[in-house]
């Protein structure tokens, strides 16, 4: 076992044996996986700790069976991220530094995290998970490495990065218009 896998597996120490309560797919190929009690912060319920799966290719698999991936349908990804609610322990986190893979285990199910094929300027804000903390510390795997931050700040970043590509993309579409 490398330092950085264990590093990993301690940030995971508090929810390891517990039980996802919600496991919800969002945008693309994001999914979230929300762990212990629920409060609400600003308005909205929240668990204390949560995963999400942000900027990667994911392939879930139970026993040696691939279940399914990132590009799967929705409706499929639905289904099963209601079984992994109801039959899956998330009991185990491994690390793989040199390809960057993370393997994420709920009992007989395995998921596998990898980096995203699909970008084209990778940047540092493209993780390919974040884990938030209660203690408003969110731990990140992206191209840099891993990082520790307090989660304002890692949501602030990305949000950054979704302004710029939003910006970028008006340009575009402005300059298009002008040479019309």
């Amino acid at each position: 076992m490398n330092v950085a896998a264990n590093k990993v597996r301690q940030y995971f120490q508090p929810v390891l044996g517990a039980r996802p309560l919600r496991v919800k797919p969002g945008v693309g190929s994001f999914l979230t996986f929300e762990f212990g009690p629920r409060s609400k912060v600003h308005g909205h319920f929240q668990a204390r700790w949560r995963l999400w799966i942000y900027l990667s290719n994911w392939t879930l698999f139970h026993g040696d069976h691939q279940l399914m991936d990132s590009d799967a349908d929705r409706k499929r990804i639905t289904i099963i991220a209601h079984r992994l609610e109801e039959e899956a322990c998330l009991t185990d986190v491994d690390f793989d530094p040199r390809s960057r893979k993370t393997t994420f285990f709920f009992n007989d199910f395995r998921l596998v995290v990898s980096p995203a094929d699909y970008l084209e300027d990778v940047d540092e804000r493209d993780d390919y998970w974040i884990f938030f903390m209660p203690d408003n510390k969110a731990v990140a795997l992206g191209p840099s490495g891993i990082q520790v931050e307090q989660a304002n700040a890692r949501h602030s970043s990305v949000d950054g990065k979704k302004q710029k590509i939003e910006i970028t993309e008006v340009t575009k579409t402005r300059h298009v218009r002008l040479n019309d």
